[in-house]
């Protein structure tokens, strides 16, 4: 079959020439004809078929997919619209179309082929077909790879904001521990005589403008202080409750009721406690 003229390339808009990307699948070699697919879902069909990179090929085979303005008498869904170019590559038009349908994608597909002097046969068609899908594949590959990315970061900006609220809330909880742990320490000190001071409450800070990892960080040392604190106020509880003290003979008695308990210094809010049992406490 005689091939058709080759098509001019599309002129640009008075705004100049728009860029688009395309992707291109590894070539096919097969008795010195060599097959080559380009996939682009955004470039016009015709200025796909004249790529610079083919125009000295012997057939530029050509299929389409794209959105139509027209749609469908019954719920107004939109149609896709289809068409292909063979290029004096009889029926290979169809085939790549194929391709397209099957993938479902909306693009345009180019497969060039150089003729090397040997006719293939039906296996031309066979190299057709995995040459568009091959385009196809190297373009939704770099997809789903920007796609796991843009996932990610939104997983990411959710962690980071509800750690920012968790943050916030946990330091109120921390301020209350501690003044009961204050309390619950003045009852264990009455040779003291007076209230110990305490500390001005230090800014809490800026969470959100915090990296995730160290937000992170600080949750985990969140966690350590509110463990230390309830151990501590626990602690304070059994001093408190002579009930709870085991006592022995006479003189074990007296020996506790007169030994005196450390005093405790004076505690500052979002200062992290450390303990011998808490080896990990801390920013």
């Amino acid at each position: 079959m005689a091939k058709r003229p080759r098509s001019q390339s599309p002129t640009g808009s008075a705004s100049g020439k728009q860029d688009h990307d395309f992707w291109v699948s590894e070539p096919i070699e097969d008795r010195s004809s060599t097959f080559r697919a380009f996939f682009s879902p955004t470039m016009p069909a015709k200025e796909l078929q004249n790529l610079d990179q083919i125009k000295d090929a012997s057939h530029r085979i050509l299929a389409w997919r794209s959105p139509s303005s027209q749609r469908t008498l019954v719920g107004n869904v939109r149609t896709l619209e289809t068409g292909t170019d063979d290029d004096g590559e009889r029926y290979g038009g169809r085939h790549v179309l194929k391709v397209i349908e099957e993938m479902r994608v909306e693009g345009a597909v180019v497969v060039a082929r150089w003729y090397g002097g040997v006719m293939l046969g039906p296996a031309r068609f066979a190299h057709i077909e995995n040459s568009a899908g091959d385009a196809i594949r190297a373009w939704r590959q770099k997809e789903d790879s920007e796609g796991q990315k843009r996932r990610r970061v939104e997983d990411e900006d959710m962690e980071k904001a509800t750690l920012i609220f968790e943050l916030a809330d946990r330091d109120q909880n921390i301020l209350v521990l501690r003044r009961l742990l204050e309390e619950k320490t003045r009852h264990t000190q009455p040779q003291a005589g007076q209230k110990p001071p305490s500390s001005s409450p230090l800014p809490a800070p800026d969470y959100s403008s915090m990296p995730l990892e160290r937000l992170r960080q600080f949750d985990k040392a969140r966690d350590s202080t509110v463990a230390f604190l309830l151990k501590k106020i626990d602690e304070a509880e059994k001093q408190n409750n002579p009930r709870s003290i085991k006592i022995g003979t006479t003189a074990e008695s007296n020996s506790v009721s007169e030994s005196k308990p450390a005093k405790l210094a004076p505690l500052k809010p979002f200062e992290e406690e450390s303990s011998d049992d808490d080896d990990d406490s801390g920013d």
